[in-house]
């Protein structure tokens, strides 16, 4: 039986402004038993932007967390996802990761105690320049279900459309 919570944040460029909603959170914890594939947060979000161009687009953080038996919290994966540009209703995979454990010691420590690494600085997940040479684990996916809508992009010239 695992118990699992995820932290999700949305993040954005500096000229987007949150005009309503909360743009953290944290989902109650989940147990998921043996026999199941899948486990489902049900954390509904409503976040609404205004921005001054369309650079800093805004993208899904998530962590997901493990707790042990003892009651230990480890990193169970980091993702990142980009909202999509389209009006409509999308589901987001979120591919998961983190950090591998570097030497003899950090990998037994992550066999036998369950201790993960842990990213120290969380930022350089934006920027895939810092991320280049980093050694990982893939750990899943995590699914989001989000409905985009845009309002007024027509009236100042923004045409959004997606490569096929």
């Amino acid at each position: 039986m695992d118990l699992t919570l995820i932290d999700f944040s949305a993040r954005v460029g500096h000229n987007w402004t949150l005009l309503s909603g909360k743009d953290t959170g944290e989902t109650f914890e989940e147990i998921k038993e043996e026999t199941e594939e899948h486990i489902i947060w049900d954390h509904p979000f409503d976040i609404h932007y205004k921005a001054k161009t369309m650079r800093g687009w805004p993208k899904f953080f998530v962590e997901v967390w493990q707790v042990d038996e003892d009651g230990r919290y480890s990193i169970s994966g980091y993702g990142i996802a980009t909202v999509p540009f389209t009006p409509g209703q999308h589901t987001l995979e979120v591919k998961c990761w983190r950090p591998s454990p570097q030497g003899f010691f950090k990998r037994l420590a992550a066999k036998i105690l369950g201790i993960q690494p842990e990213l120290e600085f969380k930022d350089m997940l934006m920027s895939s320049a810092e991320r280049f040479g980093f050694e990982a684990e893939t750990t899943g996916t995590v699914e989001i279900d989000v409905g985009v809508i845009v309002k007024d992009f027509q009236l100042h010239g923004v045409q959004l459309f997606t490569q096929i």
